[in-house]
């Protein structure tokens, strides 16, 4: 995974939790208004019912008092009027009329706003009951968008939890491979050749060698950072050099072939002994048709570069110089 894709991965998740985090307190407050409009339209729901049961006694009182005017005939409320056969009788007449006129009236009038009563009520429960429903519609959205989050939080958890342990197999790879490398070249500098008398070192041209292969170091020398996970470093025990797929790799000065073949995490290797005790080292090539013990002169091919693998860290042709059992930087030997 590149830097990039790892900072990219860092982020989505961050913004997938706040987003859980945001679904959750949304659903929340959307469970607590639902409440709360399930206590409202109770409320309206028991005010209504008694706003009910008060405009049925009231018709009913209503209804008694029509039946009685009925029965009273034509003449209704003039009757105790009509009946009165002296001034005193008319007086008390009239007072009973006044009394009945407004007990009916004031009957009448809590009628009618029992009946507002109902009536706004009933439109207020109706209120509760469709908000009810938006608020049932919403839930569910709500559920929906919260169960979609969680989802997207633990794909990128688990692609997350797999990048890091992508990671962790990547450096125990890269490890072995650096440990694979130093046990053969241990080996072979212990039979490392003496230079014969008279022969020219290779250290009298250091910093004047001319490099393997045309290209740009992509990798350096010591400890780097992985290119493949940023947060662990890994220490170069040589270059990786930029250089075309089939360039020419050639040998930085005399030496004798002391490995030619296959190794994990390197490819077809050649490893040139120079004497003195001066290695270097050519990975990533197609195979070759050196031998062990076959001397090769300087600017000699000693392979051509093969075509990137999937193991490679950085594709490019690998190049390292081992001086007295340490692999050194080859800036310091070449020109």
């Amino acid at each position: 995974m590149t830097r990039q894709k790892e900072k990219d991965l860092k982020e989505a998740l961050a913004a997938a939790e706040l987003n859980l985090e945001i679904q959750t307190a949304e659903r929340r407050v959307v469970e607590l208004r639902k409440a709360e409009t399930e206590r409202e339209a109770a409320r309206a729901k028991s005010e209504m019912d008694a706003a009910t049961s008060s405009v049925t006694t009231l018709r009913s009182d209503l209804a008694a008092r029509m039946a009685a005017l009925y029965r009273l005939g034509r003449l209704g409320y003039l009757r105790p009027i009509v009946a009165a056969r002296s001034a005193p009788d008319l007086l008390e007449g009239i007072k009973i009329l006044a009394h009945l006129v407004r007990r009916d009236a004031a009957l009448l009038s809590r009628y009618e706003e029992a009946l507002r009563s109902l009536t706004a009520l009933a439109s207020g429960l109706s209120d509760r009951r469709r908000e009810l429903a938006a608020l049932a519609l919403e839930e569910r959205r709500r559920e929906r968008d919260l169960a979609a989050a969680r989802s997207e939080q633990a794909a990128l958890f688990t692609r997350v939890r797999k990048s890091s342990e992508e990671e962790r197999t990547a450096v125990s790879t890269l490890e072995e491979k650096s440990q694979r490398l130093s046990a053969l070249l241990d080996l072979l500098e212990s039979h490392g050749r003496t230079l014969p008398p008279g022969a020219t070192s290779i250290r009298k041209y250091r910093g004047a060698l001319d490099w393997p292969a045309k290209g740009k170091v992509a990798l350096p020398f010591g400890r780097i950072a992985n290119p493949n996970f940023p947060t662990t470093f890994l220490r170069s025990s040589g270059w990786t050099i930029d250089a075309p797929q089939g360039s020419v790799v050639r040998a930085i000065f005399a030496g004798e072939v002391v490995y030619a073949q296959w190794l994990k995490g390197y490819g077809n290797l050649v490893v040139l002994d120079h004497g003195d005790g001066v290695f270097s080292l050519y990975g990533r090539l197609t195979p070759t048709t050196l031998v062990r013990g076959q001397r090769v002169a300087l600017g000699e091919t000693v392979g051509v570069l093969a075509p990137p693998s999937s193991d490679d860290e950085i594709p490019g042709l690998y190049f390292e110089i081992r001086d007295s059992r340490a692999s050194v930087d080859p800036a310091a030997w070449l020109r």
